[in-house]
């Protein structure tokens, strides 16, 4: 590992632990044994750093993804392992800094709402990655109708949010209710959604 991806993972792990406000670059060079005049040396500001702990994250998301969803040969098979994955981003922040995340109060939807509000290019890239991810399902529903395999009459890109949107809340409430066990709601969530797409 180069100095640069050890700044941007212990900058993950600081930003779960504090929050992005209170995650300095003072701590993060702390984290990592450096000065922070050695953090600048890679990174112009927090802002910027931040906005390559977000690229790195959403590369190692695809990377997962594909590795995840490759073995899916229908769109049943493509929205049983979107439900049934619910735990997804913790895994591969987990992966990223090669520790779990006791300790992390912070989820990184909480990080991503926070640097969003103050850096705009931060919430360009987020709306990105949204849109991506809305478009491949949204054609993966289409093929599917084409193919009869789904209702004719679904809008195929107001389906395509809904599950975006679902995916998104299940793993909000999770965050804040220890309660639910995200593998059994993530299993009927998606016999529900299948439901409202065939019959």
């Amino acid at each position: 590992m180069d100095r640069k991806e050890e700044i941007i993972k212990k900058a993950l792990k600081l930003f779960l632990q504090k929050g992005y406000e209170k995650a300095s670059l003072n701590d993060i060079a702390r984290e990592v044994g450096i000065s922070k005049p050695g953090v600048y040396h890679y990174f112009a500001s927090k802002d910027a750093l931040f906005r390559e702990v977000l690229s790195y994250f959403m590369q190692e998301m695809k990377k997962w993804s594909i590795a995840h969803f490759q073995s899916c040969e229908s769109l049943r098979d493509f929205l049983q392992a979107i439900f049934t994955s619910l735990k997804s981003p913790k895994e591969v922040i987990e992966n990223i800094m090669g520790e779990t995340q006791e300790g992390t109060p912070y989820s990184f939807l909480e990080i991503l709402l926070s640097a969003s509000k103050k850096d705009p290019s931060i919430k360009a890239m987020i709306s990105q990655g949204y849109n991506e991810t809305r478009e491949h399902i949204k054609a993966m529903l289409l093929d599917a109708q084409q193919q009869g395999e789904i209702r004719a009459d679904i809008d195929c890109e107001a389906f395509a949010f809904k599950v975006i949107a679902l995916h998104e809340g299940i793993s909000f409430v999770c965050s804040f209710d220890d309660s639910v066990d995200i593998d059994t709601i993530g299993e009927k969530i998606f016999n529900n959604i299948w439901k409202m797409l065939t019959i």
